[in-house]
C-alpha cells in the first residue's frame, strides 16, 4: 500500500513539473494587429559566406483624415540576412518597430544564383512554417537577385505585389506562364520521375513617366519557364516556347496566332479553347505516346485585302495554325528528352495507362526511357468565326 502511494506522488511531481514547464513558454498570450507587419512578397537570394538573404515588401492601410473616410496603402522595402531561412526571419525583429507576419504572403521570388544553388533550402522555412499558405505563387527571377525585383518594382503607388498580382490576373490572355504554387512543388520535387518547372519574371523599363521621382521603378515582364534538375536550375524555356509546354499541361486558356494567308497577308487568330489529350501505347515492345491537341479559335485581325471567308482559305489558315502549334509544342519535347526531364508531366500519363509497367519497368529508369519515347503530335485547328466585321476592309472589288 505504501509503495502504491509513493508510486502515486511520484506520477503527480512529475506531471505537475511537465505542466509547470509547458507554462513557461516563449510566446506571449497574443500580438494587436496594430504591431503586426504584413507581407505581401519575398524576394530570396543566396549572398555571400552561405547566408540567406529575404528581401520583403509589406503592407499598410493608413486611414484618411476627413470625412470621406479615404485610406492610404503604403509599402516598405526592408532586407534581413541569416544562415538559415528561418533565421533570416527572425532577425527582421531586431529592428523592426512590428512583428513581420507571413500569414498574407502571396508572392515568392528567387533570385538565379539561389535557384542554381538549389531551391530546397530556400522554400523549406515556407513549407513547415505554420502561418504561411501552401497555394502562395512562386517565380524565379531571371537575370538578377530576386531582391532587385522586390525593391525596383515597387515605385510610388505601384508595388511590386499589385504588378505580381496583375500577372497572376491577366497571364491567362497570353498563356506564356501559368501559375505555380508552392504545394505544387513540394508535389513536384517528391515525385522522383517528375521534374519541376517555374515561372520566370524579369525586370524591364516600358512605363515612361513624367514624375522624377518614379525614375528608379521598373516594370516586372513574364519571362518562360526555368526547369530544374531536381532542386537546381537546368534551363530556361523561353517565351517562344513557353506556349508549347502549355499545351502539353493542359493550361492554354486563351492567346495570339499570327498566321499567313495564300498571298502572304497577316492574320491574327485568337484561341478561345483548347484541350489535350496525352495517349501512351506499346508497339513492338517500343513506347509512343499520342499526344492530340484540339483548338478553337476566332479571327481577331486581318491585315490582308483578300476575301478569306469560304472554305479553302479557311482551312489554309487552319493548316497554318496546326503547323505552328505543332513546332512549339515539339521544341519543348526535344529540349526535355535532350536534357533527360520530364517537366510537363508524361510519367502521369504512362503511370496512369500502363501502372504495372510502370511499377516493374518504368519507373525505375525513367529519365533513359523518356529521353527514346516516340511523341506523335497531332494537332487539330478549327477556326469558328469572326467578330463585327466580316469582310477585311479593302476587300470589295472597285468596279
Amino acid at each position: 500500500m505504501r509503495y502504491a502511494k509513493t508510486v502515486i506522488l511520484l506520477c503527480l511531481a512529475i506531471i505537475g513539473s511537465v505542466v509547470a514547464t509547458g507554462c513557461n513558454i516563449a510566446y506571449s498570450s497574443g500580438t494587436q494587429i496594430k504591431d503586426i507587419e504584413f507581407i505581401r512578397a519575398v524576394g530570396i537570394d543566396k549572398v555571400p559566406e552561405g547566408k540567406i538573404k529575404f528581401t520583403i515588401a509589406t503592407q499598410r492601410i493608413i486611414a484618411g483624415g476627413g470625412g470621406g473616410g479615404s485610406e492610404q496603402k503604403l509599402s516598405e522595402i526592408v532586407c534581413s540576412e541569416g544562415r538559415t531561412g528561418f533565421e533570416s526571419a527572425r532577425n527582421f525583429w531586431g529592428y523592426s518597430e512590428k512583428r513581420p507576419f507571413f500569414g498574407h504572403l502571396e508572392y515568392i521570388l528567387i533570385g538565379e544564383e539561389a535557384a542554381k544553388d538549389g531551391i530546397l533550402k530556400y522554400l523549406d522555412f515556407f513549407t513547415r512554417d505554420p502561418e504561411v499558405r501552401l497555394n502562395l505563387n512562386v517565380f524565379v527571377v531571371r537575370d538578377n537577385e530576386a531582391g532587385e525585383v522586390v525593391r525596383l518594382g515597387n515605385a510610388k503607388d505601384k508595388f511590386v505585389f499589385d504588378r505580381l498580382e496583375g500577372l497572376r490576373k491577366h497571364y491567362w490572355g497570353l498563356s506564356m506562364i501559368n501559375q505555380v504554387d508552392l504545394m505544387e512543388i513540394m508535389y513536384i520535387l517528391d515525385t522522383e520521375y517528375l521534374s519541376l518547372y517555374i515561372p520566370c519574371v524579369r525586370l524591364i523599363k516600358k512605363t515612361e513617366s513624367t514624375s522624377e521621382s518614379d525614375g528608379e521603378g521598373m516594370d516586372i515582364e513574364l519571362q518562360g519557364f526555368a526547369f530544374f534538375e531536381g532542386d537546381k536550375l537546368a534551363g530556361h524555356l523561353e517565351r517562344e516556347m513557353a506556349r508549347g509546354l502549355n499545351f502539353l499541361k493542359n493550361k492554354v486558356r486563351s492567346g495570339v496566332l499570327n498566321v499567313r494567308t495564300k498571298n502572304g497577308g497577316m492574320v491574327a487568330l485568337e484561341i478561345v479553347s483548347s484541350d489535350r489529350r496525352m495517349k501512351p501505347y506499346l508497339k513492338d515492345g517500343k513506347l509512343h505516346i499520342a499526344v492530340e491537341i484540339d483548338m478553337n479559335s476566332n479571327i481577331a485581325e486581318i491585315q490582308a485585302s483578300e476575301d478569306i471567308f469560304d472554305e479553302e482559305n479557311l482551312q489554309y489558315l487552319e493548316t497554318q495554325s496546326e503547323q505552328l502549334i505543332k513546332d512549339e509544342i515539339r521544341k519543348v519535347i526535344d529540349l526535355a528528352q535532350s536534357k533527360k526531364l520530364d517537366y510537363f508531366g508524361a510519367g502521369d500519363a504512362v503511370l496512369h495507362k500502363f501502372p504495372g509497367l510502370w511499377e516493374d519497368v518504368f519507373e525505375k529508369n525513367w529519365r533513359e526511357i523518356f529521353s527514346k519515347v516516340d511523341f506523335e503530335i497531332t494537332v487539330r485547328s478549327r477556326i469558328n468565326r469572326t467578330y463585327d466585321i466580316k469582310q477585311p476592309i479593302g476587300a470589295k472589288e472597285i468596279e
